[in-house]
């Protein structure tokens, strides 16, 4: 009897000690956020994308670090329009940093403004950021909707 148990025993320890046949999880390529020079790109507050293509050798990471919005409400009578104000900082591959400010609506230029656009240095390259808009709407939000500027970063 002790000869049948001895190799059942081994038989089950053996059994045991085979690595389980596990499933290993499949890596799903997440939706590259790298976009081109040019192109109109909706960045949310905090959020930062990628920006390559054409003949600029380099890459920009382009962040919305701060948006302020105090433009009237829809169907509101206000005593100024107010502005929508963005801060874009751009990086490039090298380390160098810059700071665009861009601002929508009334923004002490004497006449509303419904697109800005400024020309900045990063790096040795020179880009034009284009701020077309700023959404949504005061006014015109809906519950969970993320501020997001619109715009287009160009290489000059």
């Amino acid at each position: 009897m002790l000869k049948l148990i001895y190799p059942l025993l081994g038989l089950a320890l053996f059994t045991q000690c085979q690595p389980e046949e596990t499933e290993v999880p499949t890596t799903v390529a997440k939706e590259s956020n790298e976009l081109k020079f040019g192109q109109e790109v909706p960045v949310k507050y905090l959020e930062q994308v990628t920006l390559a293509g054409g003949d600029v050798p380099r890459r920009l990471i382009v962040a919305v670090k701060n948006i302020q919005d105090s433009r009237c409400p829809e169907n509101t009578n206000c005593i100024t329009a107010g502005n929508a104000t963005v801060v874009v900082r751009a990086s490039n591959s090298q380390g160098s940093n810059e700071n665009i400010e861009l601002c929508l609506g009334d923004c002490e230029t004497g006449v509303p403004q419904e697109t800005d656009a400024v020309t900045a240095e990063v790096g040795d390259v020179n880009y034009r950021f284009t701020l077309k808009q700023v959404g949504p709407y005061p006014g015109l939000e809906h519950d969970g909707e993320e501020q997001k500027a619109r715009l287009i970063v160009e290489k000059i």
